[in-house]
């Protein structure tokens, strides 16, 4: 990174880089605001593989609304239950690959802000391994 104020020769030279620099940080602050308003608006919905439980977030991962299929009648508790929690983590990745999507159009990808935006729902929803069945 070259750095602006190397060459200052007048002090002309440094209203027009100290310009130069704010017009920047100006720039870079209302992407940044853009892209973590984009996030607060994301909602995702994620559903199990089996269509039993379809479940709406918010963008902070709180649930906004919860549907069950007449299948879910005929299940066993602990059934419903799994079907509930893959929902729920389906829309958790849903929510991450939206807000990663957001960030990226405002951002760029080395953006320490872009990082902590993805960051801050990536914590909430980690990467899932396969599990065992229980």
């Amino acid at each position: 990174m070259d750095n602006p104020f190397a060459n200052i020769s007048s002090p002309g030279d440094a209203r027009a880089a100290l310009a130069d620099w704010k017009e920047r940080a100006d720039q870079r602050a209302a992407e940044a605001i853009a892209a973590s308003e984009a996030v607060q608006e994301l909602t995702a919905v994620g559903q199990d593989a089996n269509g039993v439980v379809a479940v709406k977030l918010n963008s902070s991962g709180a649930i906004m609304e919860v549907r069950f299929s007449t299948d879910m009648q005929r299940m066993q508790p602990r059934h419903a239950e799994r079907q509930f929690m893959e929902a729920y983590g389906n829309a958790g990745q849903a929510l991450m690959r939206a807000a990663q999507a957001a960030v990226s159009e405002r951002l760029p990808d080395s953006s320490p802000t872009a990082r902590a935006l993805v960051d801050s729902i990536k914590m909430r929803f980690p990467e899932r391994e396969e599990e065992d069945e229980v």
